[in-house]
């Protein structure tokens, strides 16, 4: 009869798997452990980094109120600096990241409406937002894209801004959640979200750049697109795109080998590759359709100058 204690074989077997078991959760319970401790330390970094405070200049601007440069100002708003691309085609805020990995983020309700912040902006705080990528009270904004509009010139600036204080009021709430991950991401370097952190705060505004299809309003216009395509217009990937999203192709001459000015054209008003080929929605091409010709033609010879 049994005696319920096993054969020696059997019982060394069961010694085996304990042994096993105790090793797997030993190693299963350190990792908990150390991803916790990981976790905390990023949202500690990232919550002292978003914490500190930035004295930074900004040009004092004399806001227009006449319609054409109220025109132009909105003008640059949709269709070149595409603010609407993160703040909603009524600048009452969207979401503009909205991944389960990641976490959601809505750009900023710039109205006066019910959860907007348009009403409690100076002229000062729209300057220190777009230039500097800081908020009214002197703390990073979290993935404004500021480097793409360090040289906007005065004239340029002052007219979005006013354009901006006259959109109609919007009662819309907006918010930032990032999860764990995001979090550790941005403490490490890989998703570039303290917005602060990533500008040259003691550039100076360029003069007044004249439209016109030129190569001078050209590169005044190229220095709009070096937060998706790099600094270098060489392309990059995108931490906080979309997964699937491929690496932002370079728009230089080597990056658009075999493209024609019509091609670019199309790539920027129909978002079509040559060949009619539909590019990645990534690429914002809803709001550059409505580049004027000039700007595209001044756009192109810029990069044609840049390998």
């Amino acid at each position: 009869m049994a005696d319920g204690s096993g054969t020696p074989a059997h019982r060394s077997a069961t010694s085996r798997t304990r042994k096993v078991l105790i090793a797997i959760a030993v190693v299963v319970g350190a990792l908990v452990v150390g991803a916790a401790g990981l976790v905390g330390w990023a949202y500690t970094s990232v919550g002292s980094r978003l914490e500190r405070t930035w004295d930074v200049a900004v040009p004092a601007l004399e806001l227009p109120s006449d319609a054409a440069s109220l025109a132009r100002g909105e003008h640059l708003l949709r269709h070149v600096c595409a603010c609407v691309e993160c703040h909603g085609d009524d600048l009452g805020g969207r979401a503009f990241v909205d991944e389960p990995a990641l976490g959601r983020v809505m750009g900023s309700n710039l109205t006066t409406g019910r959860g907007g912040v348009g009403g409690a902006l100076d002229a000062d705080d729209w300057a220190r937002a777009i230039l500097h990528g800081v908020g009214s009270d002197h703390r990073s904004l979290v993935i404004m894209p500021s480097e793409d509009y360090t040289h906007l010139s005065a004239p340029d600036l002052a007219a979005l801004i006013a354009y901006a204080r006259t959109v109609p009021p919007v009662d819309r709430e907006t918010t930032i959640e990032l999860t764990p991950l995001a979090q550790v991401l941005i403490a490490t370097g890989e998703l570039p979200a303290v917005s602060a952190e990533l500008i040259d705060h003691d550039v100076t505004l360029p003069a007044a750049v004249a439209p016109g299809p030129t190569l001078e309003h050209g590169e005044y216009l190229a220095r709009m697109c070096t937060g998706c395509h790099g600094r270098d217009f060489q392309g990059q990937v995108m931490a906080a795109a979309p997964p699937g999203t491929p690496p932002v192709p370079g728009i230089g001459r080597r990056g658009m080998t075999g493209w024609t000015q019509a091609d670019f054209e199309r790539a920027l008003r129909r978002g079509q590759k040559p060949g009619g080929v539909a590019m990645h929605p990534f690429m914002p091409s809803r709001y550059y359709a409505g580049m004027t010709d000039d700007e595209v033609t001044a756009l192109w010879t810029y990069l044609q100058t840049v390998e």
